[in-house]
C-alpha cells in the first residue's frame, strides 16, 4: 500500500507547482472553483496530515473536473494511504470500466494494485444490496381509456372501481435483498454469482403482491475492443390470489468500443416461461410462452458527461395460447447527463406488437395491433452527492438514490389493451461491502 501512495503521489508532484505561501481555508472558500489553488491548498493540508480535508478537496474537484485524470489518481493515492477500501474499490471500478480511461492508465492501475502477495486474496470479492422503493401509480388495474372492454364484439362497462380488485391510484412497495459475489479470474474477466429475493405489497388491491427469488450467473470479459458478456438467471414468484410461474433465461451481451466517441451494444436473448397448474389454477400452463430478443444499441459520447443510444429491438413471444403470440418491433432513445449531484436520464421507446391470431372471445375477427410509447426520466447517484453535508457521515456510505417518472400510453385496436399508466418512484439502496469475509 505504502508503495502504491508514494507512486501516484509521485506522479502528481511532477504535474503540479510547489507552493510557495500558506494557503487559507478562507481563500478556498472564496474560490472554490480555482484548480490550481485548490490543489495547492490540498497538498498542503496533506504535509501536516490532514487527509480527510485533502478527500473532501479533492473529491470537490473531481466532480468540477471529471475530465482531470491526474485529480484521480491524487485522489487514488490519498484513499490508499487512508485505507479507505471501500472508496478504492469504488473509484477504481469507475475508472476501470470507464471506455474513456486510457488503456496505459488502466493497465497502471492494475499492476499497482494488485502486487504478487495480494493477487490470490483479493480474486474473490462480494456485496449485499438492500433496496427499498415506492411506486405511486394512476392506473395501477390498468383500467382503458374508455372505461369499456371488449366481449364477444360488444363494448360492455369496466368493472366497478375501487372494490379492491379495481382500483385506480396507488401505491406499490417494494423490499429487495440482493447478494453479489464475484471472482476476478485474471485481469480480464470476472465471473459474477447474484441471489436476490424481492417482497412486493400494492396498498388497496387484493391480487398482484408477491414474493420473488432470482439468481443469475454471468461472465465478463475484455477482449481487444470487446466487452462480452454471457449469462444466464432463473426467477421464481410467489402470488397472492394469481397464478404463479417459473422463468428462465440465457442471453449475450457485447459492447464494441470503436473510440472514446462511439461504441455498439449488442445483445441476444431467448427465455421461458412455465405457469403452475394447481387445484384452484387447473389451466395456468396454457399460459406458457417463450421469448427471442435481440437489440443493437449505438451510444455516442458527446463528453465525458453526456451521452447519447439509439436501440434498435427486435423481439418474438411464442406463446402456447396462438393470439398471445406476436412480433414486436421498436426504438429507444437514451440521453444520459452526469451532474455533480448524480446522472440525469431521458429515455423514450416506442414499440410495436402485431399479433398473430384473434382472442375469439373478444372478437372474432379483430387481431389485436398495439403501439406503445415508454416516456421516463430519472435521477440516481450517491445520497451524498445528493446531500453534500452528510458525505463525511458513515452512513452515506454506500447509499444511493433513485428517482423516476414513468409514463406508458398504449393504444390497441382491442379496447381491452388500450390503456395509459403514469409511475412516480422513489427509492434507496444501502450496499454492505462483504469483501473482508475473503481474507
Amino acid at each position: 500500500m505504502k508503495k502504491i501512495s508514494f507512486i501516484l503521489t509521485l506522479f502528481f508532484l511532477i504535474q503540479t507547482k510547489l507552493i510557495a505561501y500558506e494557503i487559507t481555508y478562507q481563500e478556498i472558500l472564496e474560490n472554490p472553483t480555482d484548480l490550481e489553488l485548490n490543489l495547492n491548498y490540498a497538498k498542503q493540508q496533506e504535509n501536516v496530515g490532514n487527509l480527510k480535508l485533502v478527500i473532501s478537496t479533492l473529491e470537490r474537484l473531481n466532480m468540477l473536473y471529471p475530465e482531470n485524470l491526474d485529480i484521480k489518481l491524487y485522489l487514488l493515492s490519498i484513499l490508499i494511504e487512508m485505507d479507505s477500501k471501500v472508496k478504492v474499490d469504488l473509484m477504481v471500478r469507475t475508472m476501470m470500466n470507464d471506455p474513456n480511461t486510457p488503456d496505459e492508465t488502466k493497465k497502471t492501475i492494475a499492476k499497482l494494485l494488485i502486487s504478487p502477495d495480494e493477487k490470490e486474496k483479493s480474486k474473490w470479492f462480494a456485496y449485499l444490496d438492500i433496496t427499498y422503493s415506492q411506486t405511486e401509480e394512476d392506473n395501477v388495474s390498468g383500467i382503458t381509456k374508455s372505461k369499456k372492454l371488449l366481449q364477444e364484439d360488444n363494448l360492455i362497462p369496466y368493472p366497478a372501481v375501487d372494490d379492491r380488485l379495481v382500483v385506480e391510484g396507488d401505491k406499490t412497495f417494494n423490499r429487495t435483498s440482493a447478494l453479489t459475489v464475484g471472482r476476478n479470474l485474471n485481469d480480464t474477466s470476472s465471473v459474477f454469482f447474484n441471489i436476490s429475493l424481492d417482497l412486493k405489497k400494492i396498498g388497496k388491491k387484493v391480487t398482484g403482491d408477491s414474493d420473488t427469488v432470482a439468481s443469475s450467473i454471468s461472465y465478463f470479459k475484455i477482449f481487444g475492443n470487446n466487452y462480452i458478456s454471457p449469462y444466464a438467471y432463473w426467477s421464481k414468484p410467489n402470488y397472492r390470489r394469481q397464478e404463479d410461474y417459473e422463468s428462465k433465461g440465457y442471453g449475450f451481451n457485447n459492447t464494441y468500443f470503436f473510440n472514446e466517441k462511439h461504441n455498439i451494444n449488442y445483445s441476444l436473448a431467448y427465455s421461458e416461461t412455465s405457469y403452475d397448474r394447481s387445484t384452484t389454477f387447473t389451466t395456468a400452463d396454457d399460459n406458457d410462452y417463450d421469448v427471442y430478443s435481440s437489440f443493437i444499441k449505438h451510444n455516442f459520447n458527446f463528453s465525458k458527461k453526456s451521452q447519447l443510444g439509439t436501440k434498435l429491438i427486435l423481439n418474438r413471444t411464442e406463446a402456447k395460447k396462438e393470439f398471445d403470440s406476436y412480433d414486436s418491433t421498436g426504438i429507444n432513445i437514451t440521453y444520459s447527463h452526469f451532474l455533480p449531484f448524480g446522472t440525469l436520464k431521458l429515455s423514450s421507446t416506442f414499440l410495436k406488437n402485431a399479433y398473430d391470431e384473434p382472442e375469439t372471445f373478444l372478437s372474432e375477427s379483430k387481431i389485436r395491433d398495439d403501439e406503445s410509447f415508454v416516456n421516463s426520466i430519472s435521477l440516481e447517484g450517491q445520497v451524498s452527492q445528493l446531500l453534500p453535508f452528510v458525505k463525511n457521515s458513515k452512513i452515506s456510505e454506500g447509499l444511493f438514490y433513485t428517482l423516476k417518472l414513468r409514463e406508458s400510453d398504449v393504444s390497441s385496436n382491442i379496447e381491452n389493451h388500450d390503456v395509459e399508466r403514469r409511475f412516480l418512484t422513489m427509492g434507496l439502496t444501502k450496499r454492505f461491502n462483504l469483501n473482508e469475509l475473503f481474507k
